[in-house]
């Protein structure tokens, strides 16, 4: 049904009248000052509460009466109006397990068999003969044609949104110069699927790029509030632009508590419409080329946690017997009568005639690749079962349980290579949880054999808790620009430790806390996967650095069964989903690139910020549903007029220094220092390997307290951080330029 989708059954004829005939802006807001005041306002009060609006309003019109300022209401009225944006509400199950799309279109009771709850207001419905039907519950969808037309109606805007084809251009050039391996990957571009779709004519230079990444939140900490958003990433913008919240585009809001049964029903207005343009294509005004031009929108990755992955991508999940989310096909073994599979490489002991575990070790260096052929092959193979018995059998052999809904999509990379990687919950929250579990010695992850004899168990008593106020101490020596710095592990990791806190307590900190408390080889072997992780990891990485980060990964693999499971049938439980993935980083970057760029990063911080702006604890998910909606309103229209996007100016006092360098405050203006001679010696050193520092003064200068990095981190000078009193206060010379 989604591949059948048209866009006149989509729209209503007004709608579909401006979505197909685009046209550059004869009115723009910022002339009428008001409007533009009221708009304003809005726009710098997002976060505050509705009363806050008014208030601002109020006080104006005591100063100036009679203007016409807008009213909270009457400015989001225009807002919609002006952005073009539009919103689609269907209905769902009360309890959350389908929404009533698709298939289910004309159902009037939720089909689940524990369900059968009614889909409309039963006391309305028999108050009005059957006249009156109201949804008991419904979700919310943005169709993503409207917010990309949007993008490219402003000059600035649509001269942004060409980067990926200059960028494009760039990397054929030199993949023609280099018989066509790539020496740099330093954005998802310059990865080998989105390369080939280009040659083979699958991406054109108009053509719009599209990643689509899903994940729950849970809005409250103490109450059960889960939801479900879904975002657009737009792969057109350059990445330093592209994960920005403003030219994030909204998807979905599915309302909770209850995690969405059929996942696809709740997807399938979007996805219906991506299909329905890029089988019709969409009439774009380029404000740039000053032009309409037809963009035919390419949906290159999918992203989602595990769970979220195994429901989308149609797969049996982490714990069948070919678990590996990328369904690469490497087959599982799983413990006498244990139903759960886990992706050990080497057979255990006794397991010489299991019933379904018996096969021979797997050599590492020639594991299985995701091939698009024996997916489909394998799909055919399930959806033509004859027998229910059939079915599960070909189920269990092939790792496959249903079709994808975005099978029906016909732009994308072939499935299941649209289905990426996680760098976020599997290399980081996972493998954290793993590593812990042994290290403490955990209830869940403990086995016959006794963890007394565990010489990896070093983190229980008076060690954990020592070493826990170590990790907590490191704190005041990572730069405030890092963000939250890991709090101490002791006391908060089972209790909301969050990703990032993982990732520079892990591989950051790690080598270091860890240092003479690991035993070897057991330190050695988690300093190999740190040295690789710090490389996937990176921003730009080298073709030789990715051959090493390859080499570290399969050693530590191979290793960590070695040394941690040593073929104990017991402890075949030790090789979880988040082992075998780091098998695919490597290779994942050559195909992807740099996997920062696809992680669900930008997905946690979008959620983050709609949470932040909630301000109904009693009806959170008609809220967030109303702050997503402001987002898409608020990010169309300053692409559209980006006049409305506030500039930081510099500082006062400031010194633009060039080069994205600026001296900040405070200066030692009352009368410059006399440098020491290691100073002036360290000055010399400097001036030497720089043009024109002759005139510079050695021996007297006027010592400036912070700077501001290219990287917009803020380095705090010696001077001034000693004077600070906290004992916690954080280090802001430890940066890297």
């Amino acid at each position: 049904m989604v591949r059948e989708a048209t866009l006149v059954s989509q729209f209503s004829p007004e709608e579909l009248a401006v979505l197909q005939d685009p046209r550059p802006h004869e009115f723009n807001p910022a002339d009428d000052p008001y409007l533009k005041y009221s708009i304003q306002n809005f726009i710098d009060l997002l976060g505050c509460a509705q009363d806050r609006y008014a208030a601002v309003r109020e006080n104006y019109l005591e100063l100036h009466p009679g203007t016409p300022v807008l009213s909270y209401d009457q400015v989001k009225r225009r807002l919609r109006n002006l952005s073009g944006i539009v919103t689609w509400e269907d209905d769902m199950c009360v309890d959350g397990h389908i929404a009533f799309t698709g298939p289910y279109a004309k159902l009037e009771r939720c089909p689940h068999p524990d369900c059968g709850e009614p889909r409309y207001d039963q006391k309305k419905l028999e108050a009005s003969d059957g006249l009156l039907k109201v949804p008991r519950k419904v979700f919310t969808t943005f169709p993503v044609g409207p917010q990309v037309q949007a993008r490219r109606q402003s000059p600035e805007m649509a001269e942004k949104m060409s980067y990926r084809w200059r960028k494009t251009q760039e990397l054929l050039q030199e993949r023609n110069g280099s018989g066509g391996v790539s020496d740099v990957y330093d954005d998802i571009l310059s990865g080998e699927a989105y390369l080939t779709a280009v040659e083979d004519g699958s991406i054109g230079e108009h053509d719009t790029v599209l990643m689509l990444s899903i994940d729950g939140a849970q809005l409250y900490q103490n109450k059960q509030s889960d939801c479900w958003i879904y975002i657009w990433i737009l792969l057109d913008l350059g990445p330093d632009e592209r994960y920005k919240i403003r030219n994030i585009l909204p998807g979905g809001v599915i309302p909770g508590p209850n995690a969405p049964g059929n996942i696809e029903s709740f997807l399938f207005p979007g996805l219906s419409h991506l299909s329905a343009l890029q089988k019709e294509g969409l009439r774009v005004w380029d404000a740039y080329h000053r032009k309409v031009i037809i963009s035919v929108i390419f949906l290159l990755l999918v992203l989602a946690d595990a769970v979220g992955m195994a429901e989308i991508s149609g797969s049996v999940g982490h714990h069948g017997r070919k678990g590996c989310r990328l369904l690469c096909g490497l087959v599982g073994r799983n413990k006498e009568r244990g139903s759960h599979y886990y992706p050990a490489l080497q057979r255990p002991f006794g397991f010489e005639t299991h019933r379904t575990s018996s096969h021979p070790d797997v050599d590492i260096n020639s594991l299985p690749d995701a091939s698009p052929a024996q997916y489909r092959q394998d799909l055919f193979d399930v959806i033509t079962s004859r027998t229910k018995r059939e079915y599960e059998r070909r189920r269990f052999n092939a790792g496959i349980a249903k079709p994808s809904i975005f099978d029906g999509i016909p732009r994308t990379l072939g499935l299941p290579t649209c289905f990426a990687g996680d760098l976020m919950h599997q290399p980081v929250i996972n493998m954290a949880s793993l590593l812990f579990d042994l290290w403490c010695a955990r209830p869940k992850i403990r086995s016959p054999d006794s963890s007394s004899s565990w010489p990896w168990a070093i983190l229980t008593g008076d060690v954990w808790e020592t070493h826990g106020k170590v990790v907590a101490n490191v704190a005041k020596y990572l730069p405030t620009s890092f963000g939250r710095p890991p709090r101490n592990p002791q006391e908060k990791i089972s209790s909301g430790y969050k990703a990032w806190e993982f990732l520079y307590y892990l591989y950051g900190e790690g080598p270091g806390v860890f240092y003479n408390l690991l035993p070897q080889p057991y330190y050695s072997h988690f300093c190999k996967l740190v040295r690789a992780i710090r490389i996937i990891y990176q921003r730009s990485v080298l073709g030789e650095q990715l051959l090493l980060a390859n080499k570290l990964l399969l050693e530590w693999c191979f290793e960590f069964e070695e040394l941690y499971c040593k073929r104990n049938p017991d402890r075949l439980h030790f090789v979880r989903q988040c082992v075998h993935s780091l098998t695919h980083l490597a290779k994942e970057t050559h195909r992807l690139g740099p996997l920062s760029l696809s992680a669900q990063w930008t997905m946690e911080r979008v959620i983050g910020i709609l949470g932040s702006h909630l301000r109904q604890p009693s009806n959170p998910y008609a809220n967030l549903t109303a702050q997503a909606q402001k987002m898409a309103h608020i990010n169309a229209m300053v692409a559209m007029w980006p006049s409305f996007e506030r500039k930081k100016d510099d500082p006062r006092g400031s010194i633009d220094l060039g080069g994205g360098y600026l001296l900040l405050g405070p200066k030692e203006d009352s009368y410059p220092h006399r440098t020491t001679p290691t100073e002036e010696r360290a000055l010399d050193v400097f001036c030497s390997g720089h043009q024109d520092s002759d005139d510079v003064d050695r021996k007297f200068i006027h010592r400036w307290g912070r700077l501001r990095l290219p990287t917009e981190q803020i380095a705090r000078s010696r001077w001034k951080e000693l004077e600070r009193c906290s004992d916690m206060a954080r280090t802001d010379r430890n940066v890297k330029v």
